[in-house]
């Protein structure tokens, strides 16, 4: 009988590294909490509906039965309550959504606070619940997105797997939300990370399936949409339509994302306590919902009518607009929720009026109006979030239909083309960018951009006070070996920098050095750092001039020099964060309860690492001045990190007097091959077996 051991696939795991294995299992059990947490948010939000609506399905069709009253109501109560939630938490704030997880990801290092995040969830519920005209999964992939994170931080990842254990969650709950497990993970990839390295994709899709198989087995295996059988192109030539198609929905998603902008900014402008102001925004909805009660929740009901070629043109003509206008109000008034359902919404209505005018002009050679629908949510989506492969795909994975694939691609490239050059920030990013948060395109980047100035700078050579004489700064270039030096006025203010060649004309008459002083040397002109800054400005500000170092001060009204940044240190980043090379600088995390980890980059000498060893089973007990690490290896003890009976990890730092223990992971620097020495099991074991006392 062959042992699990032996199987291909337990071999691989069992032959990855430690910090390999932990990422491994923390992906699945991520995509596994994030697809439970999906499906009971899904039955929370059914619940909260029926206590609103009388159903937990069929919203529209249920609340068109009710009277005119109750349609206004049951919105005005779901805003007083959102609004009550938001002030008993003391966090009365716009809901950021996918915007904010997009944020966290590329400026907050991964982290998504959990608390935050379940009250947004518990918004969620109540504003799509009540017929807030917003999508469920907002709240959905925002619970994603803190599962992975908390997760992450809980076993100390950083960097890019944090990044990606945040993604995961994300997709899981996009996944689980839609049974669209290939959507889930290209939403993932292409709008929240913006990358699709190798590195990442594998443990987003192996996430997005988990979601997906636990939302089948606890739901059921349906699909969100079900148009009927659609043959999307009659002839050739209807490629034409569907790129007519996708430039006036191209110019429709810039105006969603114009209206959602305005919405925003009004609200902001209304003079009354915000936590009072989804009641306005929800009574406006609920306003327009007494006449028309589709533009009511997320429109599953609708679309598939749409789709269905169900809808009365008339009332396909006048949706789109109200449709607009709901979601704006919901979201701008601090209502929480997505906006991918609505946006789907409207490229159905869009899509099935401009097939109708298409079937209606041309009968023998269009598509019925139902497949310019299909077309038209694919579009959409692409349009508003600028992602025209996520959309392309997840129609895909929504409807099951193949045949349509085709005309997607041509109008979704059309759109993202037209809605672009409209308007370059997508419907996730446009509020990230009103708020100056910027965020770049490419996974470089990012990086570059999520790291600030303190974390990376070190100490600045001793400065040059301004009133010192230029005899000490050429005594202390040649002591040093340094061409340049920093010259600090009062109080340690930066005043400037003093270069090798601005002492030329002076080291030709050597007399002047004692009476010229420094201050009337100097160049003042010099681009300086903030302790905030990103990295990425950094770069930027060495795009415009030639100099090895940047001075670093704490802030731009004081001035006061507090380091240095230089060319060097840049390069090592980027070949330790993006090139995943082996680079010389060691990355220390303090994590802090409640706030985000506090990075510090610290250069190693080129041939000395940062690294593991765990002590083995066999490991008798010794201290460290037994194990005598730097006498005989040659290696550095920097932390013990020693696991707890619970699960969990206790950091200790090193006394040469402390016992080690089996299982203790030693963290050390030196050299990989004294590492390697000092980690060889069976020396331990000799080592600590030699250092007991006899018997």
């Amino acid at each position: 009988m062959t042992r699990l051991s032996g199987l291909p696939h337990f071999a691989f795991f069992k032959n990855r590294p430690a910090g390999e294995k932990r990422f491994l299992v923390l992906v699945l059990l991520t995509g596994l909490l994030s697809g439970l947490a999906a499906v009971a948010l899904v039955r929370l939000m059914a619940l909260v509906q029926k206590l609103f609506w009388g159903a937990g399905r069929d919203l529209v069709a249920h609340a068109q039965e009710l009277p005119a009253l109750h349609r206004l109501l049951a919105p005005v109560i779901g805003g007083l309550l959102v609004g009550l939630v938001l002030l008993l938490a003391r966090k009365v704030r716009r809901s950021q959504g996918t915007a904010g997880i997009i944020e966290a990801v590329a400026r907050g290092k991964g982290y998504v606070a959990p608390g935050p995040a379940m009250i947004e969830a518990g918004s969620i519920v109540l504003t799509v619940g009540s017929g807030g005209s917003l999508g469920r999964e907002g709240g959905l992939v925002q619970t994603g997105a803190a599962l992975g994170s908390l997760l992450g931080r809980r076993f100390h990842l950083t960097g890019n797997r944090l990044n990606i254990l945040v993604g995961c969650g994300f997709a899981a709950g996009i996944a689980a939300a839609y049974n669209a497990p290939i959507g889930g993970a290209l939403f993932a990839l292409e709008v929240v990370l913006g990358t699709f390295t190798l590195e990442t994709f594998g443990p987003i899709v192996v996430a997005s399936a988990m979601g997906t198989l636990v939302s089948r087995a606890l739901i059921s295996r349906y699909t969100a949409y079900s148009p009927p059988p659609v043959d999307p192109l009659v002839s050739g030539w209807e490629i034409g339509q569907y790129i007519l198609l996708g430039i006036a929905i191209g110019v429709a998603s810039a105006l969603f994302i114009a209206a959602l902008r305005g919405a925003r900014r009004g609200f902001d402008r209304i003079p009354i306590p915000s936590w009072t102001k989804p009641v306005v925004g929800f009574t406006l909805v609920g306003a327009i919902g007494i006449r028309f009660p589709h533009v009511f929740g997320n429109g599953y009901d609708t679309v598939n009518e749409v789709l269905r070629e169900a809808v009365p043109l008339w009332l396909v003509l006048v949706l789109p607009i109200l449709k607009v206008a709901a979601t704006a109000i919901t979201r701008g008034c601090g209502g929480a929720g997505g906006i991918f359902t609505p946006t789907l919404f409207i490229g159905s209505l869009l899509g099935s009026a401009y097939g109708s005018w298409c079937h209606a002009t041309f009968p023998e050679s269009t598509a019925a109006p139902g497949a310019y629908a299909l077309v038209g949510m694919g579009a959409m989506l692409a349009g508003t979030t600028q992602a025209p492969l996520t959309a392309i795909l997840m129609i895909f994975d929504l409807t099951g239909e193949y045949a349509i694939i085709l005309p997607l691609m041509v109008a979704c490239t059309t759109t993202v083309i037209v809605c672009r050059l409209l308007r370059v920030e997508s419907i996730y990013t446009q509020p990230l960018v009103d708020r100056g948060v910027r965020l770049g395109s490419r996974m470089e980047e990012l990086v570059m951009d999520r790291i600030e100035v303190r974390d990376l700078m070190r100490r600045a050579a001793a400065p040059i006070d301004e009133n010192e004489p230029l005899a000490n700064v050429v005594k202390r270039m040649r002591e040093e070996g340094r061409k340049e030096l920093f010259v600090v006025g009062d109080g340690g203010r930066f005043r400037g920098a003093i270069t090798l060649a601005d002492l030329s004309i002076y080291l030709k008459r050597p007399e002047e050095l004692e009476s010229v002083r420094a201050a009337e040397v100097l160049y003042a002109d010099v681009p300086v750092l903030h302790l905030g800054d990103r990295v990425s400005d950094a770069i930027d500000r060495w795009a415009r001039v030639s100099r090895d170092r940047l001075p670093v001060v704490d802030g731009p009204d004081t001035r006061r020099l507090v380091g240095e940044l230089s060319a060097g240190d840049i390069f090592s980043l980027y070949s330790q964060e993006i090139l995943h090379k082996e680079a010389r600088l060691a990355r220390f995390v303090r994590t802090v309860e409640g706030a985000r980890p506090e990075t510090t980059y610290v250069e190693l000498p080129s041939e000395y690492v940062v690294a593991q060893v765990t002590l083995p089973a066999s490991f008798a007990g010794a201290t460290i001045r037994d194990l005598g690490p730097r006498a005989r290896f040659g290696v550095n003890i920097i932390e013990i990190k020693r696991p707890l009976a619970g699960g969990g990890e206790q950091r200790i730092i090193p006394d040469p007097a402390i016992e080690l223990r089996a299982g203790d992971g030693l963290i050390v620097v030196g050299r990989p091959a004294d590492i390697e020495h000092l980690g060889d099991p069976v020396r331990l074991a000799a080592i600590a077996r030699a250092a007991a006392p006899p018997a």
